[in-house]
């Protein structure tokens, strides 16, 4: 039996797109899935004060969230909790307990204010899991074609990669592996603004999506398709731009501890903020995997 998919849910359009998804994913892998809501009883909560109130509303919106999972996806079971704490610790922890294959939160997107107000919950979900995070946009479904990994070279990129063929074979779908590299600042008297050193990044970067290409090749088979693409741009820039068009966006974040489990690196955030298709986000370390 495979792991879990938990999916946090309060009843939002952005929960319910969220758990839609959830509900896919789940048909197609086998898993069964857990929906929890959590009254936001934490101690800087305006609705503090109203932990009954909020527990009763959970378990409305619990109950609802389940019969619309059993006529979605009838052969999929659901089981449904509600939890009163702070939605990040709770979903963090529950996901941990059932040993989830995957963490599933919703995201708005409209204005840039919204996004970054609105947002908090999936973005510190995203930066404190251990588990692998999917972070569902609340946009109109649309059809989207491609899986889009961001690689820089480093140790983590091959396990980001692995990941990624998986989902690319999934969702029957081609793997593109992307490849950002950024001029240098010039002031700094090391670099000059030669050409030669602008053509040396970029080889470089093209080697290093190559040669990640090739092994993925060699792993995922002719069944899924490969393709690399390299661009002048910032990461986390070429990534949103990127998930215009992609079914999926794979990124990685580095795991913190203390305060800074509730940050996420620059590129994972931001990507989050404006990616317009859903982004499954992959706890990485330094070490090669």
């Amino acid at each position: 039996m495979s792991a879990p998919i938990l999916v946090g849910f309060d009843g939002s359009a952005a929960a319910q797109t969220a758990l839609d998804w959830a509900l896919r994913r789940a048909e197609a892998t086998g898993c069964d899935l857990e929906v929890l809501y959590v009254a936001d009883t934490s101690w800087d909560s305006e609705a503090f004060t109203a932990a009954p109130l909020l527990q009763q509303k959970g378990e409305v919106v619990a109950a609802d969230a389940a019969f619309h999972a059993d006529s979605k996806a009838p052969h999929v079971t659901v089981t449904s909790r509600v939890r009163r704490g702070n939605p990040v610790t709770e979903l963090v922890a529950e996901a941990e307990a059932i040993g989830a294959s995957l963490l599933v939160v919703g995201s708005y997107r409209k204005d840039l204010y919204e996004r970054l107000t609105t947002s908090a919950v999936s973005l510190r979900v995203a930066a404190s899991a251990t588990v692998p995070v999917a972070v569902i946009p609340d946009l109109p479904a649309t059809t989207r074609h491609g899986v889009v990994v961001g690689i820089d070279g480093g140790p983590s990129s091959a396990r980001l990669v692995r990941t990624a063929l998986a989902e690319a074979r999934l969702l029957d779908e081609p793997l593109r592996i992307l490849t950002a590299w950024t001029l240098p600042p010039l002031m700094q008297p090391e670099f000059t603004d030669g050409s030669e050193l602008y053509e040396a990044l970029e080889q470089r970067a093209r080697e290093v999506a190559d040669e990640t290409a090739a092994e993925a090749r060699n792993e995922g088979g002719t069944e899924t398709p490969v393709e690399t693409q390299v661009v002048l741009a910032a990461p986390s820039a070429a990534l949103v731009t990127a998930g215009k068009e992609a079914a999926l966006l794979v990124v990685g974040s580095h795991g913190r501890h203390g305060i800074g489990r509730f940050l996420l690196g620059s590129v994972s955030h931001d990507v989050i903020l404006g990616a317009q298709c859903p982004v499954l986000v992959l706890r990485v370390t330094d070490k090669a995997s």
